[in-house]
């Protein structure tokens, strides 16, 4: 039994993503109670070295596919390297953690592969009748459905960031990396990179950014969202927000975070007067760093912070905004 993960990598690091889904694939070679392996399959630029570290978490090999035209993302590209791959060998599933880069992809994969894919995954198994079972959110999260599917061919399954666990190197062993030979046909393509345009950083899409100040209920209606933005572009962070600001019309709805929205996992998060609920932390629980500011110091949100500031947003911000320009 192979239980397959796709490798999310930027910068060549390896994102904390990648090693929740080693915790799933162990899991469901334990449940099986099959002799199996893990294998990670990495498209474009990574250092092998980097690679060889997914086998501190249980991955025995990683088959890595990296040629000219897989500098960045292209979906017609990776798709013709990962259908290539699954193709030459019988996986029971390929795993992966949902990104606005894995959605594109896997719909590619699967239609080519003629196979299962399912998206907002909670959780998954394999069952000993060649089925395959998957729980994901529906109704804006509250409800869920259960989904029973044919588990071959192997089924594709994009995991919700937000419910792959922490995971710790339970071994010293390195992984084996295995080079897949691939070559791009250009006159085969439908599409071709023309130019590409960088995204001011407070535009980018929340699950892609490293920085997200993220304000709340406790801003007001009032002019100080434009302080939120201010705050975002002096340090180089997009804006985010919660429910009650999408429904006042003071940000789009791309910006919500929470289990009605976006589930994040930036460097750095700074909550602006959010009371932390449920239904927000639970699309920021992954963030590395936690900023929290609020008047009221018995919020939930300070249970989450790396550092808690008790003040009022309306004064702190022009303030912060004004020292970070003079350090600036």
């Amino acid at each position: 039994m192979d239980i397959w993960i796709y490798v999310n990598h930027r910068e060549d690091e390896i994102e904390e993503t990648t090693f929740g889904l080693t915790a799933e694939a162990q899991r469901l070679l334990e449940e099986s109670g099959q002799p199996g392996r893990i294998t990670a399959v990495a498209l474009g630029p990574v250092a092998v070295p980097v690679l060889e570290t997914l086998g501190h978490y249980g991955v025995e090999r990683v088959l890595h596919a990296n040629t000219d035209g897989m500098e960045r993302y292209q979906g017609e590209v990776f798709a013709q390297a990962l259908v290539g791959v699954v193709q030459q060998e019988t996986p029971a599933c390929l795993l992966m953690a949902q990104t606005a880069e894995t959605e594109d992809l896997a719909q590619r994969v699967a239609a080519s592969c003629d196979t299962a894919l399912v998206t907002r995954a909670m959780n998954f198994n394999l069952t000993a009748e060649g089925k395959a079972l998957a729980i994901r959110p529906v109704a804006n999260g509250y409800l869920f459905e259960d989904l029973e599917l044919d588990a071959c061919p192997a089924p594709i399954v994009l995991f919700l960031p937000a419910v792959l666990l922490d995971t710790a190197p339970s071994r010293e062993t390195a992984a084996e990396v295995n080079v897949v030979a691939f070559e791009v046909a250009a006159e085969d393509l439908k599409t071709r990179t023309v130019e590409v345009i960088e995204a001011a950083p407070e535009d980018l899409d929340l699950e892609e950014a490293d920085i997200i100040v993220a304000a709340g209920r406790g801003i007001g209606k009032g002019e100080a969202f434009g302080n939120v933005q201010a705050l975002a572009k002096a340090i180089g962070g997009s804006v985010g927000a919660t429910r009650p600001i999408i429904d006042w019309g003071l940000a789009e709805y791309e910006r919500q975070i929470g289990q009605t929205g976006k589930y994040v996992a930036p460097r750095l998060i700074i909550n602006l007067g959010i009371s932390g609920a449920n239904e927000y932390t639970a699309g920021m629980e992954k963030a590395q760093q936690v900023i929290a500011i609020d008047s009221n110091p018995r919020v939930r949100m300070f249970r989450f912070a790396d550092l808690g500031v008790v003040g009022d947003v309306h004064e702190i911000l022009p303030l912060l905004i004004s020292r970070i320009e003079e350090h600036k």
